[in-house]
């Protein structure tokens, strides 16, 4: 069996000293050895330590690990062995290595950085994105204020561009959609539903609103009811002319679907799903049976909202329907409150507003937008005492009419100093900071995420004219209920960040939140901040 060099170390040490060279009688000496280096396999934009399990070695010197030298072609900064490749590619590394008598050791291997796998990159624009072909060159592309934009130049035929986006459809219903947008072209567009084009249509120059049908072959589930699928919708916006600017502002899908009704709630059970609002209640409880639920007010707080209970019914509301909500209520002391039904815990504004109902209570709402929470109640009464009871609550949706859903482009928000988006670039400028982390915030605009947020990774590239901190979080669109919370330092180089989501399960709307409160950024005034290329990516086998 071959033996490895280093099983016969010592003996050869011992030999070395023990042999002269004939022309000068000094020892011979061993030269270094390199040891542990390997091919490289890594994602773009993360640090690999190019050291890990490298030693260099020398029977003289001993450990001569920090003095090796290592070199990236094409060139990357390499510092202390760790290096981060900012593009995809194929690399050599160079290994390379002097010990003290100048003889050298080197060996050199490859470095493969791949890109990586992108779940969505188009969150900012309710995903909408655009596909290019044949000589197109986009020169702009992204949210641009209020509207999705982009330029592009070198268009010939239809299909060289494409402005897409998936939708879930109900199959064998037919759906009108609607685009509404600003364009210089004009001239035959075609629009195209899984890459197949299924109709024609001419563009007039000054055009701002665009409508079609398409509807997704009849498929059923199990128990006999009308499957949901998806489709691309795209428009084949090619051949509208050379030079074309567009900007898209909504999108609408509507249909008629059959008349029905459903009880989604019946004999409500209270349980666990009421609470005490921020804990100024005096008594909230359900009683042993979990059919009713009591507020008690002993000392209000001259604030009607301080004071009441919250209910969640744990029914999602979807727009277009309607719903009828039906309770008993007994208030005993008389005096007045009043009930929000809402469209979640937070909304303060409320669906409907009842001013001190009293019996029995029935009253039909309409949900005209898409909530990601949950159909909740709100009893207050924080200007008075009172012991209200409610009981034999339930709900029932009719599910009838013209359903109508919107997909608006939206726009990134600021509670303190100016916040814009210049294609795809958020642009935040900062006065001055305050003292809590939710006093310099910037949001963008909301998306639909589902699935399990451990298999992803958010990645955004930013500076900042000076080197602020922030949290950087990802929450449900309307309330705290974050799947990412991290503090980072922004650096005034571009650098791109990659940030792991927690273990946890996610479905609705989303927004991604940066805040920049907090006094360690109190020495730093008027301060841009810049944030781009922002994905959502999976998570990758190479991040073990």
């Amino acid at each position: 069996m071959k033996k490895s060099k280093f099983l016969i170390l010592p003996l050869v040490a011992a030999m070395a000293v023990a042999l002269f060279t004939a022309c000068s009688g000094e020892p011979v000496n061993q030269g270094p050895e390199l040891r542990g280096v390997k091919d490289v396999t890594c994602l773009a934009n993360t640090t690999v330590d190019l050291l890990d399990g490298v030693a260099a070695l020398d029977v003289e010197d001993g450990d001569i690990t920090p003095d090796l030298k290592i070199t990236v072609t094409p060139e990357v900064d390499v510092e202390n062995g760790y290096a981060t490749f900012t593009q995809a590619g194929e690399y050599e590394v160079r290994y390379e290595v002097y010990d003290s008598l100048g003889k050298l050791a080197r060996t050199t291997v490859s470095a493969t950085v791949k890109e990586r796998e992108v779940y969505s990159d188009n969150t900012l624009t309710n995903g909408f994105s655009v596909r290019t072909g044949g000589g197109v060159k986009v020169v702009n592309n992204g949210l641009n204020g209020s509207v999705y934009a982009f330029n592009a130049t070198g268009c010939e035929i239809a299909e060289d561009l494409q402005l897409t986006r998936t939708y879930a459809l109900i199959t064998g219903v037919e759906y009108t959609f609607k685009y509404f947008f600003e364009c210089n072209g004009y001239g035959r567009m075609k629009v195209a539903a899984d890459g197949k084009a299924i109709k024609e249509l001419n563009l007039n120059a000054g055009d701002r609103e665009l409508q079609f049908t398409y509807s997704l072959p009849l498929s059923q589930t199990a128990d006999g009811e009308a499957a949901t699928d998806t489709v691309e919708i795209a428009l084949w916006l090619g051949g509208l002319g050379e030079n074309l600017q567009f900007s898209l502002s909504k999108a609408e899908t509507a249909y008629w679907r059959e008349d029905g009704e459903s009880e989604l709630a019946e004999n409500f059970n209270f349980g666990d799903k009421i609470i005490n609002r921020d804990g100024k209640a005096q008594a909230v409880y359900a009683s042993e049976d979990g059919k009713s639920a009591t507020l008690e007010v002993t000392q209000p707080t001259g604030v009607i909202w301080q004071v009441g209970m919250f209910i969640n019914t744990g029914i999602r509301l979807e727009a277009g329907d309607e719903y009828t909500i039906s309770f008993d209520i007994d208030s005993k002391l008389g005096n007045d409150y009043q009930i929000c039904i809402q469209k979640h815990q937070w909304n303060e504004e409320g669906m409907r507003i009842l001013e001190s109902p009293q019996g029995h209570v029935s009253e039909t709402v309409t949900a005209t937008e898409v909530f990601s929470g949950d159909l909740w109640l709100f009893i207050r009464s924080g200007v008075n005492q009172n012991n209200i009871t409610i009981s034999d609550f339930s709900v029932k949706v009719k599910k009838s009419g013209y359903k109508t859903q919107s997909y608006s482009i939206g726009q990134v928000y600021s509670n303190s100093g100016s916040a814009r988006c210049e294609y795809g670039k958020i642009v935040y400028e900062i006065g001055a900071f305050g003292s809590d982390w939710g006093n310099n915030e910037l949001g963008t605009p909301s998306f639909e995420l589902s699935g399990a947020a451990g298999n992803f990774v958010i990645t955004f590239t930013a500076k900042a004219t000076s080197p602020v901190s922030c949290v950087f979080a990802a929450s449900l669109a309307d309330r705290w209920d974050t799947f990412v919370w991290k503090q980072l330092k922004l650096s005034t180089e571009q650098q791109t960040y990659s940030i792991r989501c927690d273990d946890k399960g996610v479905e609705g709307l989303y927004k991604f939140i940066w805040q920049f409160g907090t006094s360690s950024n109190a020495i730093y005034g008027n301060v841009t901040v810049e944030i781009s290329d922002i994905k959502i990516c999976y998570l990758s086998d190479l991040e073990g």
